[in-house]
């Protein structure tokens, strides 16, 4: 697939992939979160063309995000962000889901879903939003839960700045046996 279809297929995995963030609250409680990713042009892992018009591709994608406003759970800020997405694209205009994997200063990693729609112009820049969830995490994040949005700005070169907003909770801690 030629490099200029892989950056319309941008996406908002980007978004994805900045989604999985967390802030610190009460365990239990549902606690705001909101942070800002910075991602670099996607890494085409498979790509093929469906064949039912021209331009109709599914493509594979890997996403790899740093944070220009981390977000934070239980003392613990986000370092690296990966995400792999799965990308229905055709006519500037594309359908995405995927899965994203954080991990915190600390090591303890969080993970998510996401999906949405993007839209690309023809030197390559778009826009991509969706829906995400918490799936879990390890450590202090075992248990994750939540939701949010994703809004992505994609740049001509398939570099992105993600949006994410939110909320999310943590199982209420055990009390300590006798």
């Amino acid at each position: 697939m030629p490099h200029a279809q892989l950056k319309n297929v941008r996406g908002a995995a980007s978004g994805a992939a900045a989604l999985l963030i967390l802030s610190a609250g009460l365990a239990g409680a549902q606690t705001k979160i909101s942070g800002e990713s910075n991602c670099k042009a996607p890494e085409a892992v498979g790509a093929a063309e469906v064949g039912d018009r021209a331009g109709h591709a599914i493509v594979l994608l890997k996403f790899a995000c740093t944070w220009t406003t981390p977000m934070e759970v239980a003392g613990q800020k986000t370092k690296d962000v990966t995400a792999i997405q799965i990308e229905d694209t055709s006519g500037g205009k594309g359908q995405f889901r995927g899965y994203i994997v954080v991990v915190m200063d600390n090591g303890d990693k969080a993970f998510g879903r996401f999906s949405g729609t993007d839209t690309t112009k023809p030197d390559h820049s778009g826009t991509a939003e969706g829906p995400w969830s918490f799936t879990g995490g390890t450590g202090k994040l075992k248990g994750l839960k939540g939701k949010g949005t994703v809004k992505t700005t994609i740049a001509a070169d398939g570099t992105a700045t993600d949006h994410i907003e939110g909320e999310y909770s943590l199982p209420a801690s055990k009390p300590a046996k006798k």
